[in-house]
């Protein structure tokens, strides 16, 4: 692959993230990211946000930007932690779970990317994405 087909190929990705971040929150009726702390937080119980800021690999200050936004609209709760009452820990509210379960039920895979790829295209492209992803850590 050349400089020209590669940069092709990093354009496309780009536009691709874009369209699909802008879909999964019209279908989802929140922001990927966002989501991805309420699932974080739902297999997690509770969680610090430099916490979450780490094992979601998102910038701290983004995440307590995120974390604000889920507060005020009523997704997230933060509490101060009972033995060190420096550190703010923040949980799941009901209608978080409430979230969940409507998403569960309500939406598909094929709701957010289409029906034109087949399981198999999906698993190779996971497949392909991981091993980006860990040739870039």
């Amino acid at each position: 692959m050349d400089v020209k087909e590669c940069i092709e190929l990093l354009y496309n990705l780009k536009n691709l993230d874009k369209k699909l971040l802008d879909l999964f929150e019209k279908k989802i009726g929140i922001s990927l990211t966002r989501f991805q702390i309420i699932v974080y937080l739902h297999e997690s119980s509770f969680s610090t946000s430099k916490q979450i800021s780490q094992s979601l690999e998102i910038d701290a200050a983004a995440t307590t930007r995120h974390i604000k936004i889920l507060e005020k609209d009523g997704y997230v709760i933060k509490r101060r932690n009972k033995n060190n009452n420096r550190e703010v820990l923040v949980e799941l509210s009901e209608k978080a779970f409430e979230e969940i379960r409507r998403c569960e039920r309500e939406t598909t895979v094929q709701d957010i990317i289409g029906n034109e790829f087949t399981e198999k295209d999906l698993k190779d492209l996971v497949s392909l994405l991981n091993k980006f992803n860990k040739n870039f850590k």
